[in-house]
């Protein structure tokens, strides 16, 4: 009987079945199909990035930051409507286990400029690395966003052709590429690498510069070419000036130029400390004298005294110590053993070639004492003060709840019944906001406290269910040191003798 016609062909399919294949045959297409689907995405897909593309300090360039519209930025809608101070976080975000506080406030960069794609002995690079560390931790500390920059950036400004056919001293095309780099990147902050901020957060000129505006292409007395500020276009007209200048044959940097109206000149800061070659004559004749025995012995000696004078500006900064917030004592001591460790480790005195040697920019520092260090209090209530750092310890309330019952199984009646409402919070805030406020108001106001830009840098708070200061806890002691921007001395997170520790006094 002949097959019909397409046109006469019934639509019930089931009437001519189509041929079926088996098993092991769908098989073989599935797995040559997942075959090719690999192959195909080995030789398309992108390289995996390689250890020269990770590294900060390889050829490829940065990009500029984007040019953004200031009145649809995120942070000014939660400012507008303060809806972070909301008491109960739940009622504007669904995670219970976050609390919503303002967002980070945004970081302006700053740039220094490092050519590591000159030739250089090994031991000098890894030591230079390790100053471009300290130089990055103690400006991210500030709230500032530190950037390396070298030859990438250079020679993606549309400046540097003409650069190129230009004659001139190593000193002075250095200087030039420095400058180049920074135009390319745009508005912002040049620094030398040596150049670390060394003062209180909220120092003028530090407060300053974190707004992020520079009206004017500045330059800091004393600073020499340690410190620029400025907007795009003031960095590009500066180098026009410069490369158009008959003088590039015979000068060694680009301030000697441009005219002296090129730059707006500020006093010289008070925060701001500059190591270079003849500071290091001057003050230090101990590290100018090992660089000149071995550079590369003699830059792990800068580190090392650089770092001790960070921290020693932290200690001078809070001349009356550090305080661990322990509301409640006799229930949850415990709970507070990583902030005691911690406190203990920030008063220590740090290591350094010159003991008793002061921050370039405070000669009349007081050095640190073995003998007489830095008290550790441990007040049960927070105290708002700027000689003061503070070290609290937030434990969830079921955490308080079941120190309080001793027991690891509660239940809803007896937490409504038995125990009292917000006990950490109305000790915490009691010297601050007294006896008689609620708890939402108490909340919201404690909030302010926290999360202000003053207080925020003379205060670090923790969780006691995930706090920890060694690696893989919550705040690893590598993310504490870009906190307070330089490393700690070494400790021993694991004993408890810092509970025991003569040096802790209750107030």
């Amino acid at each position: 009987m002949p097959r019909p016609s397409k046109a006469n062909r019934p639509s019930h399919y089931s009437a001519y079945p189509r041929e079926r294949h088996s098993t092991r045959r769908i098989w073989r297409y599935t797995a040559a199909a997942g075959c090719l689907i690999l192959i195909l995405l080995f030789f398309v897909s992108a390289p995996l990035p390689t250890a020269s593309d990770i590294s900060p300090f390889g050829l490829t360039a940065h990009r500029p930051p984007s040019e953004r519209n200031r009145t649809h930025v995120r942070e000014a809608k939660w400012q507008n409507h303060w809806s972070w101070l909301n008491p109960f976080s739940d009622s504007i975000i669904d995670d219970e286990s976050q609390s919503v506080l303002p967002p980070p406030r945004e970081r302006p960069r700053i740039y220094a400029y490092y050519d590591s794609s000159s030739q250089k002995d090994e031991k000098v690079k890894s030591a230079e690395n390790k100053l471009l560390l300290i130089w990055r931790r103690a400006w991210w500390a500030q709230g500032f966003k530190p950037i390396i920059l070298g030859k990438a950036e250079a020679m993606e400004n549309p400046l540097y052709e003409r650069f190129q056919v230009r004659k001139m001293e190593q000193t002075l095309g250095t200087d030039i590429m420095r400058w180049l780099a920074w135009g390319q990147m745009g508005t912002g902050i040049l620094s030398n690498w040596l150049l670390l901020p060394m003062g209180p957060y909220d120092d003028h000129l530090l407060s300053f510069l974190r707004r992020g505006e520079y009206p004017n292409l500045t330059r800091y007395e004393g600073l020499e070419a340690g410190l620029f500020s400025g907007d795009k276009a003031s960095i590009e007209a500066a180098l026009n000036e410069a490369l158009d200048s008959p003088n590039l044959p015979k000068s060694t940097s680009l301030r000697e130029l441009v005219s002296p109206k090129t730059f707006s000149v500020d006093a010289k800061p008070s925060a701001i400390a500059f190591y270079d070659s003849s500071t290091l004559t001057d003050h230090y004749k101990l590290i100018s004298s090992s660089l000149a025995d071995s550079k590369a012995t003699g830059l792990l000696h800068l580190a090392e005294l650089i770092t001790s004078h960070l921290h020693l500006t932290f200690l001078n900064t809070f001349s009356s110590g550090v305080a661990t917030l322990i509301p409640h004592r006799s229930h949850s001591l415990l709970l507070h053993y990583p902030a005691i460790t911690l406190a203990n480790a920030l008063i220590s005195c740090p290591a350094s070639p010159l003991p008793t040697s002061c921050p370039a920019n405070n000669p009349s520092c007081t050095p640190c004492s073995s003998s007489e260090p830095s008290p550790i209090t441990t007040p049960t209530s927070y105290t708002n003060t700027s000689t003061l750092f503070t070290i609290g310890t937030l434990p969830h309330p079921y955490t308080l709840a079941s120190l309080f019952a001793k027991s690891a199984s509660l239940s809803i009646p007896h937490i409504r019944r038995n125990t009292a409402r917000d006990p950490w919070l109305v000790s915490a805030t009691a010297k601050t906001l007294g006896p008689s406020l609620g708890g939402p108001d108490r909340l919201v106001s404690f909030k302010e406290i926290v999360a202000s830009d003053p207080s925020s840098s003379r205060s670090l708070w923790l969780i006691p269910e995930e706090a920890g200061i060694d690696e893989g806890a919550a705040m690893s002691k590598k993310e504490l040191e870009w906190f307070f921007g330089f490393s700690l001395p070494a400790y021993n997170s694991t004993t408890m003798l810092a509970l025991s520790d003569p040096k802790l006094k209750t107030s």
